[in-house]
C-alpha cells in the first residue's frame, strides 16, 4: 500500500461513523489482498506472505470488535475464524488458494457492510478533525486540497 492509499484512508477514517469505520476495515482488507494476489502471480512468494499476514491483522482486528451483545456476532467470528485459517493455509503453502477462498467471504462481507454504511447516519466517532474540502480549482491537472475549520481549539495549551 503506497503512501497516497494510506493518506486516502486516513481521511476517511478521521471523517466516519462506526459503521463506515468497519467497512474501511474491508477496504483496507481488500487492498492487501489484491497486492497478495498480484504477488502471487508475479512470483513473489515473500512479498505475499507480508501482505498476506497485513489481511490477517485486519482479520483479527474485525473479530476483536465484535460485540456479542448481538447474535450475530457469533456467526461474524465463526467467519472470520474461517478467513483466518484460509490466510493461514496460503501463507504455509505459498500459494493463493486459501486467499481466493478468504476472497469469497470477504467480498460478500464487504458488501453487506457497505450497504449498511450507506444507510448509517450517526455522527463521526473524531469530533475535532478537519474538514477536507477537495476540488479541481485554478489548475485543471492537480487536485487541491484545503483544510477547513477553526484551528485554535486543537492541541494543549500551557
Amino acid at each position: 500500500m503506497n503512501k497516497d492509499m494510506i493518506s486516502a484512508f486516513t481521511l476517511r477514517i478521521a471523517s466516519s461513523n462506526g459503521t463506515e469505520l468497519i467497512s474501511i476495515l474491508y477496504d483496507i482488507y481488500e487492498a492487501y489482498e489484491t497486492e497478495a494476489l498480484d504477488d502471487f502471480e508475479a512470483g513473489s512468494i515473500e512479498d505475499a506472505v507480508t501482505h498476506l499476514k497485513k489481511c490477517a491483522n485486519v482479520v483479527s482486528h474485525l473479530q476483536k470488535d465484535l460485540n456479542f451483545e448481538y447474535k450475530v456476532s457469533g456467526n461474524l467470528y465463526a467467519l472470520y475464524d474461517y478467513v483466518q485459517r484460509n490466510i493461514s493455509r496460503s501463507i504455509y503453502q505459498g500459494n493463493n488458494e486459501g486467499l481466493l477462498e478468504a476472497k469469497k467471504i470477504m467480498d460478500s462481507l464487504g458488501e453487506a457492510f457497505e450497504q449498511i454504511a450507506n444507510e448509517d447516519k450517526s455522527k463521526p466517532l473524531m469530533q475535532n478533525t478537519q474538514s477536507v474540502m477537495a476540488g479541481m480549482t485554478y489548475n485543471r491537472n492537480s487536485l487541491n486540497e484545503n483544510l477547513m475549520g477553526n484551528q485554535s481549539n486543537r492541541g494543549f495549551f500551557a
